[in-house]
């Protein structure tokens, strides 16, 4: 599945790209496509959390690539690896 570009986002809402990132930057501090990256990233932590999914299903349901590129990106944004963060959810 091809996730939507920056140029397709800000050509959807109307505005430049560079206006887009302006408006995100103000009202959220983060750039469009971090705040795509945090929102898929808050799923699959739901899901980690709440079902057994593996972490292969997890990153292809919430729209990484792979789940190599999945885990590098979710340990960037949490410190902890997909594996790890469902281990400590488990134990509380």
């Amino acid at each position: 599945m091809k996730q939507p570009g920056l140029e397709s986002i800000s050509k959807a809402a109307g505005v430049s790209s560079q206006h887009l990132c302006r408006l995100f930057r103000q009202t959220l501090n983060c750039r469009p496509m971090e705040y795509i990256i945090k929102r898929k990233i808050q799923a699959a932590k739901m899901l980690l959390a709440e079902t057994q999914k593996t972490v292969d299903q997890i990153a292809e349901e919430t729209g990484f690539c792979d789940s190599s590129y999945f885990c590098k990106i979710f340990k960037r944004f949490e410190s902890i690896t997909p594996s790890q963060f469902r281990s400590i959810e488990q134990a509380l």
